[in-house]
């Protein structure tokens, strides 16, 4: 019986060879029954593999595989592999072959980045309402929406052809990450907040539709006008080819001083496929 499993493993490998791409190989064992965020591999020398992607991971002359999804990117001369969480149900010897699925180029062939990044500034205003982008002066948060968005409430139809920064690019988009950078020279407790919304607009229609909320930061004021903030969030949120996006302001600290004066840009990175 030993031998047929053996041998069923040699046909596994062969498929698994003619099938799939080995990128990688542990440097490192990996116990059955253990808890891991990561895989130590020799130095890698393949090219970039983005947060998101599936690998798959198999014991050589085994019935064994694992699918693993990547946590970080995988760059050249990186010696680790960052995982979503994994409990293996074997052993994962040291010098197990790591995969690509060739079968996931289909998917991939066609799929496209999209960067788009935002200017903003901020001043005059000394309330907790959301700000929103002004038409006139796209990079200025002074429009007052009059209240605290809130997630999943219907707003005007028009609120997105009024105050949105851009619709959404198809096919099948995801914005995959965010990031913001900002500064302020206000002082201790003045904190702000960022956030990016997405409405689907009701086309030739003036039904409300709901607004919901993607991404929400606040930033903590660090009484010194030269300290920048950077934060980049992974979101991978699919949105469908009717939305459009809005970027909102909320000074959320418990100071609120009127001539403080907020400055930023907001980066967002789609993802969508060629029709």
């Amino acid at each position: 019986m030993a031998n047929i499993d053996q041998y069923s493993g040699m046909l596994q490998e062969i498929y698994a060879e003619r099938g799939q791409l080995v990128f990688a190989q542990s440097s490192v064992a990996i116990s059955s029954g253990s808890t891991n965020t990561r895989i130590t591999i020799y130095p890698y020398a393949g090219p970039f593999i983005p947060k998101g992607a599936r690998v798959l991971v198999k014991p050589r002359f085994t019935n064994n595989t694992l699918a693993v999804t990547l946590e970080d990117d995988l760059d050249t001369a990186d010696t680790t592999i960052v995982t979503e969480s994994f409990v293996p149900s074997f052993d994962i010897p040291a010098k197990t072959n790591i995969y690509f699925n060739n079968f996931d180029l289909v998917s991939f062939a066609n799929k496209r980045f999209y960067t788009k990044s935002f200017q903003i500034f901020e001043t005059g205003n000394s309330h907790g309402n959301d700000l929103l982008l002004d038409p006139s002066a796209p990079s200025q948060f002074t429009i007052n929406s009059g209240v605290t968005l809130t997630d999943s409430t219907a707003y005007a139809n028009n609120f997105a052809s009024s105050f949105s920064v851009m619709n959404v690019p198809s096919f099948k988009p995801v914005l995959e990450r965010i990031i913001y950078t900002t500064s302020s020279d206000g002082g201790t407790n003045e904190d702000w907040t960022l956030s990016v919304w997405k409405q689907s607009i009701n086309k030739n229609s003036n039904t409300a539709p709901t607004i919901n909320i993607i991404d929400s930061q606040e930033f903590i004021a660090q009484n010194d006008s030269n300290y920048v903030h950077y934060v980049e969030n992974f979101v991978a949120d699919r949105l469908t080819e009717d939305s459009a996006i809005i970027l909102s302001f909320k000074k959320s600290g418990s100071s609120q001083v009127s001539s403080t004066k907020h400055y930023g840009q907001i980066t967002l990175i789609f993802s969508y496929y060629d029709a």
